[in-house]
C-alpha cells in the first residue's frame, strides 16, 4: 500500500473549554486551506490509532498543553517510545508510535504541537488565554514557523 503524505491529528474535547484548542487548530487550518493532508479529530488516542497512522508519512499531533510555561505553544518532534500508563483507553503520542512501529512496521516522521491552556471547565467556548494561544500558534503555522 502507498503511503499517504500527511496526517494532522488532534486530540481534545470542545466541550472542556482549553480541551478543544487541538481541534479548534485543526478546523481552522482545515478551513483556511492551511493543511494539505488529512486531518482527524480524537478524544483520546486509542490503540485503533495505530492502524490509521501507519499509512502515513507525517503526523502532526495537537493537543491542549498544561503547563505554568509561558509560551503559547511549542512544536517539537515525537519519537517512539514505550510508555505505559493507568488505563489501555488513552495512549500518548510516544506510545501510540511505538505500536504503530512494532505492529506495523511503520515509522512515520511525527511532531507535536501542543497549544496552552488555562481552563477546563464543562463549557463550551475557549478561554480568553486560551483564544490568544491559539491565535500564535495559528500565526505561527502561517509563517510555516512551526514544525
Amino acid at each position: 500500500m502507498s503511503r499517504e503524505a500527511a496526517l494532522m491529528l488532534a486530540i481534545g474535547n470542545d466541550g472542556r473549554q482549553d480541551d478543544g484548542l487541538g481541534w479548534a487548530f485543526a478546523q481552522a487550518v482545515r478551513a483556511e486551506g492551511l493543511f494539505a493532508g488529512e486531518v482527524a479529530l480524537r478524544y483520546q488516542l486509542q490503540v485503533e490509532d495505530a492502524e490509521l497512522i501507519k499509512d502515513f508519512e507525517t503526523v502532526l499531533f495537537v493537543d491542549a498543553w498544561k503547563t505554568n510555561e509561558e509560551a503559547p505553544f511549542f512544536c517539537a518532534p515525537c519519537l517512539a517510545e514505550a510508555t505505559t500508563s493507568f488505563s489501555t483507553h488513552s495512549l500518548s503520542p510516544q506510545a501510540l508510535l511505538h505500536l504503530c512501529l512494532t505492529l506495523y512496521d511503520a515509522a512515520p516522521t511525527a511532531y507535536q504541537l501542543g497549544i496552552r491552556g488555562a481552563s477546563w471547565e464543562l463549557e463550551m467556548e475557549l478561554s480568553a488565554a486560551g483564544r490568544t494561544n491559539l491565535h500564535a500558534a495559528l500565526e505561527a503555522w502561517q509563517r510555516k514557523s512551526v514544525t
